[in-house]
């Protein structure tokens, strides 16, 4: 009988400590998900646009700051 209870409250416990673990890592990626204020998606567009213009080497560089500094009518 006491061997059966404290298998049950390990048990319990295992489960609550996975849900922890799942609640924690759930935040964790919403947080750094929302620490980019934007500046992310930017940098992703900018470098596909840069790519579809070719730049290489330093130049793609220049280009790519050249788009950051405003992406939506970098051409």
């Amino acid at each position: 009988m006491n061997k059966q209870h404290v298998i049950r409250n390990a048990i319990k416990l295992s489960v609550l400590g996975l849900v922890g673990i799942s609640y924690m890592t759930v935040a964790v990626q919403t947080a750094y998900a929302g620490n980019c204020g934007g500046h992310c998606q930017a940098g992703h567009r900018c470098a596909e646009l840069v790519k579809e213009k070719g730049a290489k080497g330093p130049e793609w560089r220049t280009e790519y700051n050249k788009c950051m500094t405003d992406p939506m009518n970098y051409k």
